[in-house]
């Protein structure tokens, strides 16, 4: 994949609708584009006095930077190893407007280079260009400022352009070979600072047929696709060291297609969202078929069945589950020696690899070694580790399968068009007792047919030799239950309120505290906890239930002292004493991208008070309730005081995750509400003493 630099991914555009379009380019038929521009060309180091010019851009006044131009072109051509290769070049030019926007003056290009597929860096021309004394100075990159870092496959190569200062402009060109036919680069119209103009030309000759997938909110100017005639030399090598080989001519038909967009405003990450991918105006490829001459064409684009089966014949997936993997016997027998039943079983044999095996890459939808080597070192990926998982509980006789998904902050996956590289994270499903779960024993503090939060992010595939179905991890579908219940007693002897704190969270936050306890302790935990709180207090007495029974909800029991003063006449006490929203998350007045929560919520928090001795309530807070779109949400804040005894419910429930950017306007009110209600106080008076 050839990205640029540090302008990374942009969206914006208002009164539009957020649209992923699937499209077919067939390089045997025309393709005219609904809009018509003239395209914008500009050559390297052709800069004049007057680009310097414009003090800011009308698209982005506060802009620190400002890409003037970024275009790209891939095509194929023939290569010396008998078929094609794709030739991917990038011209961008950057104005520096103001130090904020010097992170644009690093540029990263990071090629994918393995033993078997050698992407190649032809070459790199950038400088920077500055105004002095009215003339423009160019500073050109010294070769040896140009570094490289390799991990894994892939190796990058990261540069900062010399002698940057406010205002420069800097340009950058690169070719690139991508020695393989079957990867077309991506394009990304949007990036984090504003963009004039920006255009992608890609050549496909008839042999070749890709799925495009469109997204973002920016219309295009030029969108166009012309049938052309292309000539492309094939060179054979010899079979041996003295044959030179021969070079042979194709002649075809090919596509030419142009992308191009004008003044595509920045695109910043907002709150609750999931990946920037997912919404920044960009074009994708995916190879859908191969027609070569006199042969049957190659559908690589293949329904999910036929994915499926050639995912379960592959030694990096599933191969391994087809085998009799006796040499797991031992495992289960110890994995599985108090089980009485097939439940037993398979919750014996996931707690068995989830506390016995570490993961060191929970991105990966491969196998990094096999399943036996796995076993060895104790640790390995996610796809390792449950993969194993799943072999494991076929092993043991149970039905089991894995399944493919994306996490939340990768991308989403499309309903029904297989995009393999948009999966990046392996669970293993069981079938059991007519019932389905779901198990990830990647991580160490999560409980049986539990799955962290990041794997729901909608669609995902379950891999098996029957029906590869098409299943749902929608955050819209899983609901966190939390609850507080606080009990004040003043304690005038000691100049204290004491409150004790019963917290039960829910299951993603259970997981969140657990990992926190146990990379470093309880007491640490406690010390931490005590610095949230917005007066000081001290924290003791800490308890938990349920730290090792990672099936149920973790809860904790600790005791806090509130210092006061009873000889103060006034006392301010804002009954919500932890976990208060204090920020509304929704501060812009306006938003055009979805609002995507992690999970839906029921939160209590339960107040039970007793005011300290000669005082008495001067103010209350009015109790109050409201509700989100009828029955998407509600919050109630339910306050009472009964002979100087305080009792008080606050509740918010949230019945989905994901809102529409036209439900933001309402969302966004419903939170400054609650914001509002939470700030306000129970404000206590001393008594007047009265004379005998």
């Amino acid at each position: 994949m050839i990205c640029e630099n540090k302008i990374t991914h942009p969206k914006v555009d208002s009164m539009k609708c957020f649209r992923i379009q699937l499209v077919f380019m067939f390089t045997f038929c025309m393709l005219m584009a609904a809009a018509q521009k003239k395209r914008e060309k500009l050559q390297f180091g052709r800069i004049t006095a007057q680009d310097f010019k414009p003090a800011q851009y009308s698209i982005d006044s506060a802009a620190d930077a400002v890409v003037l131009y970024n275009a790209g072109s891939s095509g194929y051509e023939g290569n010396s190893n008998g078929f094609f290769s794709v030739n991917y070049e990038q011209h961008s030019r950057i104005r520096l407007m103001h130090k904020n926007g010097f992170d644009a003056a690093t540029v990263t290009i990071p090629l994918y280079i393995s033993n078997d597929y050698q992407t190649k860096l032809v070459s790199l021309e950038a400088a920077t260009f500055n105004l002095e004394n009215g003339q423009v100075v160019e500073t050109k990159l010294d070769k040896s400022a140009l570094f490289t870092e390799v991990a894994k496959d892939i190796t990058t190569y990261k540069f900062t352009y010399p002698n940057i200062k406010e205002g420069s402009i800097v340009e950058f060109h690169i070719k690139v070979i991508l020695p393989g036919y079957s990867f077309m680069p991506d394009w990304d119209f949007q990036k984090k600072y504003p963009v004039l103009y920006s255009e992608y030309e890609v050549n496909v000759p008839y042999f070749f047929n890709y799925a495009i997938i469109k997204q973002g909110l920016q219309n295009y100017i030029i969108d166009t696709g012309t049938e052309v005639h292309q000539r492309y030399y094939i060179h054979e090598k010899g079979k041996s060291a003295a044959e030179s080989g021969t070079t042979v001519a194709v002649s075809t038909q090919a596509v030419q297609h142009i992308w191009a967009m004008k003044d595509v405003p920045a695109f910043h990450p907002q709150k609750y969202m999931t990946s920037p991918d997912n919404y920044i105006s960009a074009i994708q490829f995916q190879l859908s078929e191969i027609r070569m001459p006199e042969q049957d064409v190659e559908k690589l684009a293949q329904s999910w069945s036929k994915i499926s089966e050639k995912l379960l014949k592959d030694p990096d997936f599933g191969l391994e589950l087809n085998y009799n993997n006796n040499w797991l016997k031992d495992d289960i027998k110890t994995a599985t020696a108090n089980a009485i039943n097939d439940l037993e079983k398979a919750q014996g044999i996931f707690a068995f690899v989830r506390d016995h095996y570490s993961c060191n890459d929970y991105r990966s939808r491969f196998l990094s070694a096999p399943l036996k080597k796995i076993t060895q070192s104790k640790k390995g990926n996610v796809a390792d580790i449950n993969i194993l998982l799943t072999a494991m509980l076929k092993q043991a006789g149970l039905e089991a399968y894995p399944v493919i998904l994306s996490t939340r902050d990768h991308e989403k996956v499309l309903q029904n068009y297989p995009v393999m590289r948009k999966f990046n994270y392996v669970i293993a499903r069981l079938f059991l007792n007519d019932e389905n779960y779901y198990l990830d024993a990647s991580r160490k503090n999560i409980g049986f047919n539990q799955l962290p939060v990041d794997c729901y992010n909608g669609f995902a595939r379950v891999i098996n030799d029957k029906e590869p179905l098409l299943i749902r991890f929608d955050a819209d579908s899983v609901k966190e239950y939390q609850m507080d219940i606080v009990h004040v007693q003043p304690d005038a002897a000691n100049r204290a309120l004491n409150v004790v704190f019963n917290k039960s969270f829910g299951n993603f936050e259970s997981q969140d505290v657990r990992n926190e306890i146990t990379a470093a302790s309880l007491d640490a935990y406690s010390k931490k906890l005590q610095k949230q709180f917005n007066v000081p207090v001290q924290i003791k007495d800490m308890h938990a239930d349920n730290l090792k029974d990672l099936d149920e909800p973790l809860k904790l029991q600790y005791t806090a002292a509130f210092s006061f003063n009873p000889d103060d006449d006034l006392i301010y006490f804002n009954p919500i004493l932890q976990d208060r929203m204090v920020d509304n998350p929704f501060k812009a007045e306006s938003r055009i991208y979805p609002v995507e929560m992690p999970n839906c919520m029921n939160s209590t928090y339960l107040l039970d008070m007793d005011v300290p001795e000669g005082y008495v309530v001067d103010e209350l807070p009015k109790s109050a309730r409201v509700q989100l779109n009828e029955k998407e949400g509600s919050f109630e804040y339910l306050i009472v005081n009964k002979n100087n005894h305080i009792q008080m419910r606050c509740r918010l429930v949230l019945n989905k995750a994901n809102f529409e950017p036209d439900d933001y306007g309402t969302l966004r009110d419903f939170y400054a509400f609650i914001v509002q209600k939470e700030s306000e106080q129970i404000v206590l008076k001393k008594k007047v003493a009265t004379r005998p």
